[in-house]
């Protein structure tokens, strides 16, 4: 006989391979079939040991008729009674090829015309003899379907969660990996476990279970050729391998939804494995170096989404997946399910292998990858003596600029710092800020008044990005220019640029995306450097509230110490957008911990959550649609008093403003035990500007 073994279009070649390592002769193999040539029990056999195999066919009829004629013509050529007893039901699933006109349920219902009377024509595959037809533009075809209803579905599944991952599909990725071989790594882990597909498959794979050993209906059982012989001795086989699996590897499955973790657990208890599998709810971000130890396989279909922003999100996730991985597992080797190459690319890890999948609607991407360690990345530093000769009018500000920066070097390296501010409108002449981030640096010019002479500014502006070169030793390419001027309205949020290009930064044990190009601020208030640090020391098993949230790095540093819960609330959309590339960079979930589009004031009316540690650093003015405006000194204490309501016995609110001649509201000083932080607050790159904002600790006057 000879038998067409179908699978997902693109994994063919992995089919192929699995089938001759189950001793089967292979004699074609398409893009979604592999055609084998073999006995009655092979192609039973293929039904319940193959993991990658979507149905097996048995060739019925093959007709060189146009499809007007085909059905009667189909019927009219089957021995029906060779394949149905009497009394017995059929189901009959009929597909129009490419280029055929018409609709496939008339079709379907002509052909079943031509049936005997005494065969039953079932509306579900379950219990029933199963045909599969086809009707191209010069040929008809009829196959006999072996597995009845589709071979992914193995029984063990119940529920799935959201757009769980098809059993054959989890088990195309681990054979991807190689986890099908004897010589597989002793752990296996899937961050994005969901309903716990992969691990499953991945228990059953090693502990050598037949993937239909817990169906119990099959279309060759209700095909009257079948030896049931065969098929009992098939099926026995098959239960018996439940019984006495092998020794098993250690699996994790980690997953930030609880709902999901409880399918998996339901799952892996249907699969006889839930002894074998660890499933903990557990985000990306909170991997230990021990979830990642000795050799190992990573296997996981991390979550993209549909709209612009998430799948933004998603390319930055893979981006804090291929870091972790680079420094925690760098010799591994991780598999990855996705849908778009450039989000896979920015995982950063050198590519072995792919398969392009199509998935129903979509078109995947299976990735073999091994993860590169992160090589050492300094930030830049102040030369000893200029890189290049200097024009005289800026030699002041190189000696500036050597001078600060030999009075932060032991700081930066004691503190390990990334980004941080060299120079700040120190002399008169250069009224600009330079800042570092990682190996790039930002000018930043305050505009001259019109009392200047343009052409004398534009001198300086040139003379300030020399004399910064030649300081930091870097290409013009390294340095950005931008002039700030009095901002009015919604102008800060205004984009004025549009390169959409991302750094990412480290700060502490977070990952921060900065945009040196595009908009006015670069994604990261320096100043606030120490009071993120802090958040994050402070922030483990605590729930966390980000107000005037900005691009959510306070909210980063809360996940990244521990934080059980954190909820970002913004009035920009750009920014909350920003913020979830933060949050997926470092492998937290927007889905755990929601960013709010909203007012401030607003949401904490509306807002009945309680809240052990808040940070809010509103700004000094804002324009408002739905409400009057909000002036920071005017409306400070009211605001405050609104987060009070909402934060925890024993919390902690910290509050922060840049609006330099701010003055706290004398009333909260005896309703609430206040503690001025200002002067701890600022790092030492801002040492000579004191007064760039002010900050406070505000508790509940009991605590």
């Amino acid at each position: 006989m000879q038998f067409i073994i179908t699978c997902l279009p693109g994994l063919a070649p992995l089919l192929a391979d699995e089938l001759t390592e189950l001793g089967m002769s292979v004699t074609d193999r398409g893009n979604a079939h592999v055609a084998i040539e073999g006995r009655q029990q092979d192609g039973l056999r293929a039904c319940l040991w193959s993991r990658l195999a979507e149905r097996v066919l048995l060739p019925v009829a093959e007709l060189a008729v146009p499809p007007e004629d085909a059905p009667e013509k189909l019927a009219e050529a089957v021995d029906w009674h060779a394949l149905v007893p009497p009394g017995g039901a059929l189901h009959l699933s009929l597909d129009h090829g490419k280029g055929v006109r018409g609709d496939s349920r008339v079709s379907t219902k002509r052909l079943l015309r031509g049936l005997p009377t005494d065969i039953t024509v079932a509306r579900r595959e379950a219990g029933a003899c199963c045909l599969r037809a086809r009707l191209d533009p010069d040929a008809a075809w009829l196959w006999l379907d072996l597995a009845g209803t589709p071979l992914h579905r193995r029984g063990y599944r119940l529920a799935g969660g959201r757009a769980p991952l098809r059993e054959n599909l989890a088990a195309a990725l681990l054979r991807a990996g190689g986890w099908h071989r004897d010589d597989r790594p002793g752990l296996l882990v899937d961050p994005f476990c969901g309903s716990g597909t992969v691990a499953i498959e991945a228990a059953w794979m090693a502990a050598g279970i037949a993937p239909g050993a817990l169906r119990k209906d099959y279309g060759f059982q209700a095909w009257r050729g079948c030896r049931q012989t065969l098929a009992q001795e098939a099926l026995a086989e098959a239960a018996a391998s439940l019984e006495s699996p092998a020794a098993l590897p250690a699996l994790k499955g980690f997953d930030a939804d609880n709902d999901a973790l409880k399918y998996a657990q339901h799952n892996a208890e249907r699969a006889g494995m839930a002894g074998a599998i660890h499933f903990e709810r557990r985000e990306l971000g909170n991997l230990r170096d021990r979830d990642l130890a000795a050799e190992g396989l990573v296997v996981t279909n991390p979550p993209w989404g549909e709209r612009l922003d998430e799948q933004e999100q998603a390319a930055w996730l893979y981006a804090g997946l291929g870091r972790l991985l680079g420094e925690k597992a760098p010799a591994w080797r991780a598999v990855l399910l996705g849908a778009d190459v450039t989000a896979l690319d920015r995982a950063g890890m050198d590519l072995e292998a792919q398969w392009k999948v199509r998935n129903g609607a979509l078109t995947n991407f299976i990735r073999v990858s091994r993860p590169r360690p992160p090589a050492p990345r300094e930030p830049l530093r102040v030369g000893e003596a200029p890189s290049f000769e200097l024009p005289e009018p800026a030699v002041p500000l190189f000696n500036r600029l050597r001078k600060n920066g030999k009075h932060l070097r032991r700081w930066l390296d004691r503190e390990d710092i990334q980004a941080y501010r060299l120079y700040d409108r120190d002399l008169p002449e250069f009224n600009v800020a330079v800042d570092i981030y990682g190996d790039q640096v930002l000018v930043q010019e305050f505009k001259a008044p019109s009392t200047v002479d343009p052409e004398k500014a534009r001198q300086r502006r040139q003379w300030a990005v020399t004399a910064t070169r030649a300081a930091l030793g870097v290409h013009r390419e390294q340095v950005h220019l931008r002039t700030r001027e009095r901002q009015k309205g919604r102008d800060q949020y205004r984009k004025l640029n549009n390169q959409n290009r991302y750094q990412v930064v480290r700060e502490g044990r977070a990952h921060l995306l900065v945009n040196l190009d595009d908009y006015l601020d670069t994604g990261l208030f320096l100043d606030h450097r120490p009071m993120r640090l802090r958040i994050a020391e402070e922030a483990a098993g605590k729930r966390f509230l980000n107000l005037f949230a900005y691009t959510g790095a306070a909210t980063v540093q809360a996940l990244a110490g521990g934080a059980r819960r954190a909820v970002t609330v913004d009035t920009s959309r750009r920014y909350l957008d920003w913020a979830g590339c933060n949050l997926a960079l470092n492998g937290f979930a927007t889905d755990r911990h929601p960013l709010v589009r909203a007012d401030a004031q607003a949401w904490l009316d509306d807002c009945k959550e309680q809240f052990d540690l808040v940070f809010c650093d509103p700004p000094t003015f804002s324009n408002n649609k739905g409400r009057d405006d909000f002036v920071v000194q005017e409306h400070h204490g009211d605001l405050i008093r609104r987060i009070m309501k909402r934060l925890e016995p024993g919390g902690v609110l910290y509050f922060s403003c840049n609006y330099r001649r701010f003055e706290l509201e004398e009333s909260l000083r005896r309703w609430y035990a206040v503690e001025d932080l200002t002067g701890w607050s600022l790092p030492e790159d801002f040492r000579r500007n004191g007064a760039i904002h002010h900050c406070y600790a505000i508790r509940h006057a009991d605590d």
